[in-house]
């Protein structure tokens, strides 16, 4: 695990298990077969008055599927990402898109009154019209045991800047230049 200066990415560079490796004692149901998946960061992305870290999650670090360009990406959560600030929101937060083994999911987490999260996910597909954005809320699904590790990572970020400086613009700044990088 190291700190990139540059990016200021927290990056995770232990090598990935092998698929043998990974798979060994497994059921023959693909659900518990734990393969690393490969995150990246990208871009800070504002939207409706907030701002985004947004990470991508792959499979494999040479991102196999199709993947939604920035430009698509923005018109996705300019209507999955609500157009107000409230009072207590923070206006900041985090959002993975999971390019998963068994579709494409969207996930998106706001701070809220100091210490809580926000979140909300989303079914991807790719239609004749571009990227569509159904809501899971039905499902009662929060994250899977990848899209985890990150909300773990994330927290730690808050507690560390936004929370330890007090909630100031100035925490929020340090909070949006710390990300991940790396296999989970």
């Amino acid at each position: 695990m190291k700190l990139t200066e540059s990016t200021g990415a927290l990056v995770f560079d232990a090598p990935a298990p092998t698929i043998e490796q990974a798979t060994q004692g497994t059921s023959g149901n693909l659900a518990f077969r734990y393969l690393p998946r490969w995150v990246e960061a990208g871009a800070l992305i504002e939207v409706n008055g907030y701002r985004f870290k947004p990470y991508s999650m792959h499979i494999s670090d040479r991102k196999e599927k199709q993947t939604i360009p920035p430009a698509e990406l923005h018109t996705l959560l300019e209507t999955c990402v609500p157009s107000s600030v409230e009072p207590l929101d923070h206006a900041v937060g985090f959002l993975m898109v999971h390019y998963a083994r068994d579709g494409n999911y969207l996930l998106i987490s706001r701070w809220y009154g100091g210490n809580m999260l926000k979140h909300e996910l989303f079914r991807l597909t790719h239609t004749e019209d571009g990227w569509q954005a159904e809501p899971l809320r039905s499902t009662n699904i929060i994250a899977c045991v990848w899209e985890l590790q990150i909300i773990t990572f994330e927290r730690q970020a808050w507690v560390c800047t936004a929370m330890a400086k007090g909630g100031t613009a100035e925490s929020f700044n340090s909070y949006l230049q710390i990300v991940f990088e790396g296999w989970v």
